[in-house]
């Protein structure tokens, strides 16, 4: 048996509400929109931050980790996304203006920088140790945009983060069978399918009509990206128009576990 923990559940942040983050394993994240809240202290251990796409919901703990545990930290912070995602952060972020450029400081004892930028490549499979690994795909949203595969010994799960397409994602689950475990969003009321369409995210309505398109069903459904004023009307959505689909809706600080 193999688990993810959800550090951030949700599309924005509200008291009691962090936004998209998920730990892969002591060094590894997906995602920094609620690493410090979740792990505390133990947010100095992390090593490799794996960036869906660049806004700030998805983003915006890189800068708290460094700030809080700079002192504490012994090893550089990678930062690995898509090449847009890169220049985002790197031009519009962490330039000095917004927030200091850490990967031109040095840690305290050390000549190592702070912060490396790594890009990676849509389908191209990254180890992270011995049994785990992480592979991006395609994902539609309103700026370049990822989602990740991640693979423990012989299952795995995924994660769209945010998408207003599945297609991609469909071609994922069919083609990869030992995915046991999917991790989609779903942002918006399904009166709101407008405003869904042109921010790249999905509905109840739209979620459920898209996933007809899937054969398979021997894995576990799992919703995150929330917005948490919506979750009460949300919640009632998944349950009508979810259909066939056992849909559960994510936590902070819950474990996914898959196998």
């Amino acid at each position: 048996m193999n688990e993810i923990k959800i550090l951030g559940a949700y599309g924005t942040r509200a008291k009691g509400f962090g936004t998209s983050s998920f730990l892969i394993n002591e060094t590894n994240v997906i995602d920094a929109g609620n690493i410090l809240n979740t792990l505390e202290e133990k947010a100095a251990e992390i090593e490799h931050i794996w960036l869906t796409h660049s806004h700030l919901d998805h983003i915006s703990d890189i800068a708290y980790v460094l700030d809080n545990y700079f002192g504490a930290r012994t090893k550089t912070l990678h930062i690995h996304g898509l090449a847009p995602t890169i220049k985002a952060l790197r031009e519009h972020f962490f330039n000095d203006f917004i927030w200091p450029d850490f990967s031109t400081i040095s840690m305290v004892n050390s000549q190592a920088p702070s912060v490396a930028y790594e890009e990676i490549e849509i389908g191209t499979r990254y180890k992270l140790d011995a049994t785990t690994y992480i592979e991006p795909f395609a994902t539609d949203h309103t700026v370049p945009s990822c989602g990740f595969v991640v693979t423990k010994g012989k299952s795995a799960v995924l994660i769209t983060a945010d998408t207003y397409s599945l297609e991609e994602t469909i071609r994922q689950i069919e083609s990869k069978r030992e995915i046991s475990a999917a991790v989609i969003e779903c942002s918006f009321p399904s009166n709101m399918e407008k405003l869904a369409y042109e921010s790249k995210h999905l509905t109840p309505k739209l979620l459920f009509e898209k996933l007809q398109g899937i054969k398979r069903e021997d894995f576990q459904l799992y919703i995150n990206h929330i917005k948490p004023t919506y979750l009460e009307i949300m919640t009632d959505e998944i349950e009508q128009y979810r259909g066939k689909w056992e849909a559960h809706i994510l936590k902070d600080e819950e474990i996914i576990t898959f196998w």
